[in-house]
């Protein structure tokens, strides 16, 4: 009887929440067309645990590119199209730049620190992240030599390691990107005869408790804040104690590799990294730069550690799904190179590359890595196309609707490149409509790290073709396996599937060993 009184007041809790958010409605004009809910609960139930953009896409189909539902009296839009979201998100960008609460990823867990979960441009921290990463990370910087060369040498490892397991390609893909992150952010350089690296392990599972948090609907403290009062010792309350879990893990990946960095430079001068750089233009960080220092990092780590790996693991399931694609583009980068297999591709063979950076534009339309973006927050009542917006109403861009937009996007559902591309084979000039960039985001919280992520997948996408042929899989009674296109998550990935991973002919193996080597060592004695 006991629990049974414990559950009654949790649910006493909500109806009272809900009760009250209904009478605070005020009077208002039309809002946007959508689905009809139920009371109190309004849409929630008809929104999945997984795949929420494709229940969006459905409702925009029905009703059009402005799409209003309502969870747990929580007003909520849909933008299916880029006109839409460029009029709200980036024309009005100043009242559509806030975060809604993200209770579990933000409070509880301890995300709203950083870029992704913090307030809008009025905030002074907010700039400050700003300003770091474009520093660091902006449209010029992303073309320092240092820069490429370094993700040059970082793709090179992910050859060597496909080459030694390649039936592990999903791991190898989210650990050579998180092994590029850690070197710039920290210096830090992970060991390769380590089965598992003790800082890749940390940063791992801060990120998995990211994911976790930050899926749409996965967490009734979001739809309804009062809840976190809850104590954790109630049943029910489970999220309570597994978001501390997560933010012991966010903590970790705050202090240990800071600490790290600090403990190096200690020792004597250091190769530059984005902490260390800030250490040294601060000179005696105070406590609260150095907070600011460690959210920027753990920011870098989660806007890329698990997004580029999804465009670089679509890459190998596309080569599976159209030999045709990968023979055209193997022909082209031929071309360039030839096949005495003195080097590996560099960014300098870019530009005469068109067919490659266009499979990279497709790479980015065909499953975005953040089909639905993070959520905007309108900061005060607005009027669009004559509907009335609430101040406090959560946005959503359903960025795969946009990218998959059939008035657009010539046969969406497939992986063509040749879209990107006129008959002559040259690169067709992008505009709003057609430019994958949209994946993402838009107005000031587009992605800071976009420049870098498009080099990052150019180089491995490009280094994969020269040196390797990606075939499909025989099953175990011979036949050959089919990998479908099916993807989960709120940082989409394909579900696993099995492909074959082989070199081109032994001296591209050969030069994937000798690169790999010669690369380590200069680096083993530079920092020396």
């Amino acid at each position: 009887m006991h629990f049974i009184a414990e559950y009654d007041w949790i649910l006493l809790t909500i109806f009272v929440y809900l009760l009250v958010k209904l009478l605070r409605k005020q009077a208002r004009g039309s809002s946007p067309p959508g689905p009809r809910g139920l009371p109190f609960v309004g849409n929630a139930y008809q929104i999945p645990s997984d795949r929420q953009w494709l229940k969006f896409d459905e409702w925009i189909q029905e009703y059009g590119d402005v799409v209003q539902v309502n969870i747990m009296s929580q007003p909520t839009v849909i933008l299916g199209s880029v006109k839409a979201a460029t009029e709200l998100l980036d024309y009005r960008g100043l009242i559509y730049s806030d975060r809604p609460p993200a209770v579990m990823a933000g409070e509880l867990v301890g995300w709203n620190r950083g870029l992704g979960y913090s307030p809008g441009p009025h905030s002074p921290r907010f700039r400050e992240f700003r300003r770091l990463f474009h520093r660091f990370m902006g449209s010029r910087q992303v073309q320092d030599s240092s820069l490429l060369t370094t993700q040059e040498e970082n793709a090179a490892e992910l050859l060597l390691r496909l080459l030694n397991t390649p039936q592990d390609f999903m791991t190898h893909v989210r650990q050579s990107t998180g092994a590029l992150i850690l070197r710039l952010t920290f210096g830090y350089n992970v060991a390769e005869d380590q089965a598992e690296d003790p800082l890749v392990k940390i940063v791992e599972k801060a990120m998995q408790g990211f994911a976790r948090a930050s899926e749409p609907g996965t967490f009734l403290v979001d739809s309804i804040p009062i809840l976190k009062h809850i104590p954790s010792w109630v049943p029910g309350a489970g999220f309570k104690r597994e978001a501390a879990n997560m933010r012991r893990d966010l903590e970790e990946l705050y202090d240990v590799p800071y600490t790290f960095v600090k403990n190096e430079m200690s020792k004597g001068p250091v190769t530059p990294s984005f902490v260390s750089t800030y250490i040294e233009e601060k000179g005696a960080p105070t406590l609260e730069e150095e907070d600011l220092i460690k959210a920027a990092a753990a920011s870098l780590y989660s806007g890329g550690a698990d997004t580029t790996p999804s465009s670089l693991a679509s890459f190998i399931l596309a080569m599976c799904l159209h030999p045709e694609i990968q023979a055209r583009a193997q022909e082209e980068v031929d071309s360039i190179l030839g096949l005495d297999w003195h080097r590996l591709p560099t960014f300098s063979d870019r530009e005469s590359l068109p067919y490659v950076n266009a499979i990279v534009l497709e790479l980015l339309r065909w499953n975005p890595a953040v089909p639905l973006g993070l959520a905007h927050q309108l900061t005060q009542d607005d009027v669009y196309r004559g509907w009335h917006l609430r101040k406090g109403t959560v946005v959503w861009a359903n960025i795969w609707t946009m990218l998959h937009d059939e008035a657009v996007f010539f046969h969406p559902f497939e992986f063509r490149p040749d879209r990107f591309l006129d008959e002559g084979g040259n690169p067709l000039p992008l505009d709003p409509k057609t430019d994958p960039v949209i994946g993402f985001g838009f107005g000031r919280r587009i992605c800071p790290g976009m420049y870098f992520a498009d080099n990052s997948i150019f180089i491995a996408v490009v280094m994969m073709l020269y040196a390797f042929t990606i075939t499909r899989a025989n099953g175990p009674d011979g036949h050959v396996i089919i990998p479908e296109a099916e993807y989960g998550g709120f940082i989409a990935h394909p579900r696993p599937f099995k492909c074959t991973i082989k070199p081109r002919s032994p001296a591209a193996e050969a030069l994937i060993r000798q690169t790999v080597r010669s690369t380590g060592n200069a680096r083993h004695t530079a920092h020396r």
